[in-house]
C-alpha cells in the first residue's frame, strides 16, 4: 500500500479509499495530487496528510490535463505554503521550475536517464520541445554531446530553461533557443533528435528528418498511443514520415501509463541517409 493510502485508511470509507490515487508528485517542495471528482470533497484531510511528508511544503490539485501549445499544467494550491516556484533534484541535475506554470513529468524520469546513456560522444543533439532541460541537461551533463539544442516555445518555461543550463553549469554545451521549433530548428545538424511532445508529436516527424544530417541519424520518438496499438501505428508513422529513407527501430518501450487503455511510448529509429545521399530502396529493420 502506498503512502497516501496507508495515512487516509482510517479518515476514508472503503469505497473513497479505492478512489484515491495509489500516488502523488513530489516535485522540490511541492505534492501535485490528482483527485477523482467523488473525492473532492475530501481534499483537505488529503493535503494534510500530504504536508506530513518529507520535503513537502506545498500542495496542489491537479485540475486538468495540460493545456495548449504551451503545454501550461492547471494546478490550484490546497493547502500549505502558496509559493509554487521551487528545485527540483534529479539524477543529480538541478531543475528549477514553477509547477503551477511550466510542465514537468516525474514519469519520465527514466526516460530521461536512459536517453543520456545512449549520446555518443561528440554528437550534435537537437530537443525541439525543450520545457526546462528535462531531456537537454541530464544529456548534456552526463553525456559529452558536441552540442544539445533546446528549443522552447513557452517564454516562462525557456526562462527556466537557461536557468537550469546555469545551475548545471552546462552553458557550454547547450544553446538554448526560443521559438516555435517549425520555425527556428537548426536544418542538417543533428546525430540525434528528442521529440518529447505527446499528441500531435507525428505532425512533427517530417521537421525531424531535416533536423538530422544528410547521412541520417537517431531519433527518439514520442507518443501517447491507445494500448491495442501500442507499437504499430508510430512504426507506421515513422515509416511514412521517412519515406523510402532506411528505418530501423533500434527499441520500443513504454514510457508509463498515460490514461486508462492508453500509452506513453517511446521510439528510438535509426535513419538512413536523405534521398539525395542514396538512391536505395530500403525496408525497415528490427535491431535485436
Amino acid at each position: 500500500m502506498g503512502y497516501l493510502r496507508a495515512a487516509m485508511r482510517d479518515l476514508l470509507t472503503r469505497e473513497e479509499l479505492e478512489l484515491l490515487p495509489a500516488g502523488f508528485d513530489h516535485i522540490g517542495h511541492v505534492a501535485v495530487v490528482a483527485l477523482p471528482r467523488g473525492l473532492l470533497q475530501r481534499a483537505g484531510e488529503v493535503a494534510r496528510a500530504l504536508l506530513r511528508v518529507k520535503g513537502v511544503r506545498t500542495v496542489a490539485l491537479r485540475t486538468g490535463g495540460v493545456a495548449g501549445r504551451l503545454r501550461e499544467p492547471r494546478v490550484e494550491v490546497i493547502a500549505g505554503d502558496p509559493v509554487t516556484e521551487t528545485v527540483h533534484r534529479e539524477n543529480t541535475c538541478l531543475f528549477k521550475l514553477d509547477v503551477a506554470r511550466v510542465m514537468f513529468s516525474l514519469g519520465n524520469v527514466f526516460e530521461r536517464a536512459r536517453v543520456a546513456r545512449l549520446v555518443r560522444p561528440g554528437e550534435v543533439v537537437v530537443d525541439v520541445f525543450a520545457g526546462i532541460g528535462q531531456f537537454s541537461i541530464p544529456i548534456a551533463k552526463h553525456a559529452r554531446p558536441g552540442e544539445v539544442y533546446a528549443i522552447e516555445l513557452n517564454p516562462v518555461a525557456y526562462r527556466y530553461l537557461r536557468e537550469n543550463v546555469r545551475l548545471n553549469r552546462v552553458g557550454h554545451v547547450v544553446r538554448p533557443v526560443l521559438g516555435d521549433c517549425a520555425r527556428v530548428a537548426p536544418r542538417g545538424v543533428a546525430d540525434r533528435v528528442v521529440i518529447g511532445m505527446l499528441h500531435v508529436t507525428h505532425e512533427y516527424l517530417p521537421l525531424a528528418l531535416r533536423v538530422l544530417k544528410p547521412g541520417g541519424g537517431v531519433i527518439h520518438y514520442h507518443e501517447s498511443v491507445p494500448s491495442k496499438l501500442r507499437f504499430e501505428r508510430p512504426v507506421k508513422r515513422i515509416l511514412e514520415a521517412a519515406s523510402g529513407r532506411g528505418v530501423e527501430i533500434l527499441g520500443e518501450r513504454v514510457v508509463k501509463r498515460y490514461a486508462p487503455g492508453v500509452d506513453h511510448i517511446v521510439i528510438d529509429a535509426k535513419i538512413g541517409p536523405a534521398e539525395h545521399e542514396s538512391q536505395k530502396n530500403f525496408t525497415v529493420t528490427y535491431v535485436t
